[in-house]
């Protein structure tokens, strides 16, 4: 995993400056002053000096999900504008009293002139042209409404379309880190899109997980060769660059599109004899060290409980009491008691999940309800170190420290 940049604190005498490495150096300006959030000794928090004393708040998405982000947005039913970056891909969400309103994308198959073309409202050509008229004071829409090519209706039809596929797309990445900033009124275009956030939050961690489950089915190292029923409909390109055959890796790699659109799409022409898949050789069998485990393939309540069931294997093999997990969920801390009501452990130290979230569901929605329930997960397992910490030899007590550390970092 590539290193991030780094800000080094500088100083010579009573004068003090901060050295930026070039990626960072290059998104600053002497025009655009800066205002610190001094943190010390944790942290440095610098923000656009116009931003004022406005709200924020911000981390890595290994700390808080995608559907956490959006929980304390909703809840607060906030205004502002939240930005998700990972790599050189970055989404921008505004918020309007805790409703999404806008969202555009660094991707560029999440631009409005690309989705357009895919949609079937102008051809690759017309968009080339219609993209060197382009100026900072004319956009795209504006060129294509002027000129004719489409109305008024198919660009904002194009829009909305934009906005909600920008916004569930967010749900796929799960490494990164985001910012939150508040603003009493986004200066954006504003789209009203065909649902509620909440009900669009919920779409998106559904479409998360059927992705999980997809890439489950379809690894990256499978194999897969032209079918007998030629090139799926509408995607004749992305078939003449599948050859004689290659790894899903290898395809996903030059698909421009979201992972979710990839994987289903893989699904539809397997099915329909577009694609054959040949499966790859059978992993082996993992073994005690659990800190390289794609997390990314797993659902947030999947990882807690498979680091729960980590760490009951691991007081069993070691010949420990394995009561000690049990002893959490019948008497659980101040303020879990109603979270914890009635739940109960299976025998492979996994939490029964859905009674979990049905205790803790609130008015408040789905995905705030989900987002209590990771709570209440988080510190089960915290408990659960903790305790076997004092209890497993020292070398497995890190290992599962370190496995914990993966899961909160974000790491792979």
């Amino acid at each position: 995993m590539a290193s991030k940049p780094r800000a080094t604190p500088r100083v010579s005498g009573e004068a003090a400056s901060l050295e930026l490495e070039r990626p960072l150096a290059a998104v600053v300006s002497p025009t655009r002053p800066l205002s610190a959030h001094f943190l010390a000794p944790e942290g440095l928090v610098l923000l656009p000096e116009s931003h004022g004393s406005a709200g924020f708040f911000a981390g890595s998405l290994g700390t808080l999900s995608v559907e956490e982000v959006f929980a304390q947005i909703l809840s607060g039913i906030r205004t502002g504008q939240l930005v998700v970056q990972h790599g050189g891909v970055r989404r921008t969400v505004a918020f309007r009293d805790g409703q999404v309103v806008f969202a555009t994308s660094s991707e560029r198959w999440e631009r409005l002139g690309a989705v357009m073309v895919r949609l079937g409202l102008l051809t690759e050509a017309r968009l080339t042209q219609a993209l060197a008229q382009v100026t900072p004071a004319r956009r795209i829409g504006q060129v294509l409404t002027s000129q004719g090519i489409v109305s008024e209706a198919s660009l904002y039809s194009a829009m909305t379309f934009v906005v909600r596929e920008v916004v569930l797309n967010l749900f796929e990445m799960v490494e990164g880190s985001f910012l939150f900033l508040e603003a009493k009124s986004p200066a954006v275009d504003a789209v009203k899109l065909p649902e509620r956030t909440r009900d669009l939050v919920l779409t998106g961690i559904k479409r998360a997980e059927e992705t999980g489950r997809l890439r489950r089915r379809f690894p990256d190292d499978m194999r897969v060769t032209p079918g007998p029923q030629g090139a799926l409909p509408g995607e004749e390109a992305l078939f003449a660059k599948l050859g004689e055959g290659t790894t899903l890796g290898a395809l996903r790699a030059v698909y421009a599109g979201s992972q979710y659109a990839f994987y289903s799409g893989v699904e539809e022409a397997v099915r329909g004899g577009h694609l054959a898949v040949q499966a790859a050789e059978p992993a082996p069998a993992p073994g005690p060290a659990v800190e390289g485990m794609a997390w990314e393939l797993l659902s947030a309540e999947e990882r807690y409980n498979l680091l729960l069931s980590l760490v009951h294997r691991a007081l069993r093999e070691a010949g420990r009491d394995v009561d000690l997990l049990r002893g959490f969920v019948e008497s659980p801390p101040p303020g879990l008691e109603e979270a914890y009501h009635g739940v109960t452990l299976g025998p492979d130290g996994r939490v029964d999940v859905a009674r979990l979230r049905a205790n803790v569901s609130t008015s408040g929605g789905e995905a705030v309800g989900r987002a209590m329930a990771l709570e209440a997960l988080d510190a089960f397992v915290s408990y659960a170190l903790f305790s076997a910490r004092n209890v497993l030899p020292a070398d497995v007590a890190e290992r599962l420290a370190n496995t914990y550390r993966t899961l909160q970092g974000g790491l792979s």
